[in-house]
């Protein structure tokens, strides 16, 4: 893509607009042309274009420290422009991960996190609401639970188990019961997915039942 003649000079002109705004006393080099023509091809020139304008300016961390730009920025920030054009509030549900990086985790791999994020945001909650949870909470658990998430969703969704093993309360239901179907049926309809079965044919629940199934909550004001 990077050597499509349609985008290289737009692709010039962004990395000059770069080198100028960013970096003026270090030019990037044409490596980075052939960078920018990628990514007007995958995300179109307008919306790169607005992107390197937010990008170019000096980053706050979460402590206030300022921090350089960094070029890396623009595909991200491209990206997300996009997602707020296909779904009206997914921009917001990108910038709350972003807190929840800085203050739970450290990781970029976190695609279920945005998931349940905008499942949240379709059922209603409010951006103000998600960043409510995340100041008030110590966990991401925590943090997912107060938005109205239900924990064992949030396990499921993660990868975590419903319960830690050998924690009393903790009732294992073996996949030939009636009660794993029932389970699984019920994970299926909250969650997307399934049951987890363990090498030993079945898995922890929290209950020999899951509860009612849950009802949707309205925006918090």
């Amino acid at each position: 893509m990077g050597s499509n003649p349609e985008w290289r000079g737009a692709a010039l002109r962004l990395r000059e607009m770069w080198e100028s705004k960013a970096w003026p006393d270090e030019p990037l080099g044409p490596g980075w042309t052939a960078a920018f023509a990628d990514w007007i091809a995958e995300f179109g020139l307008p919306r790169v274009a607005d992107a390197l304008q937010m990008a170019c300016k000096p980053r706050i961390s979460e402590h206030g420290e300022r921090r350089p730009p960094d070029i890396r920025d623009i595909p991200k920030y491209a990206a997300v422009e996009r997602a707020e054009d296909r779904e009206p509030g997914a921009k917001a549900c990108y910038l709350v991960r972003g807190r929840m990086r800085v203050k739970f985790y450290s990781s970029e791999h976190d695609d279920e996190v945005l998931d349940l994020l905008k499942r949240l945001m379709r059922s209603g909650l409010t951006e103000s609401a998600m960043n409510e949870a995340v100041d008030e909470t110590d966990t991401l658990e925590d943090c997912l639970a107060a938005m109205g998430l239900d924990r064992t969703e949030f396990r499921i969704a993660l990868g975590h188990p419903i319960v830690e093993f050998g924690v009393k309360g903790g009732i294992f239901v073996r996949t030939e019961d009636p009660e794993w179907r029932i389970w699984d049926g019920y994970l299926r309809r909250t969650t997307g997915k399934g049951a987890p079965i363990s090498r030993r044919g079945g898995w922890y629940f929290p209950s020999r039942l899951p509860p009612p199934d849950p009802v949707q909550k309205r925006s918090r004001r």
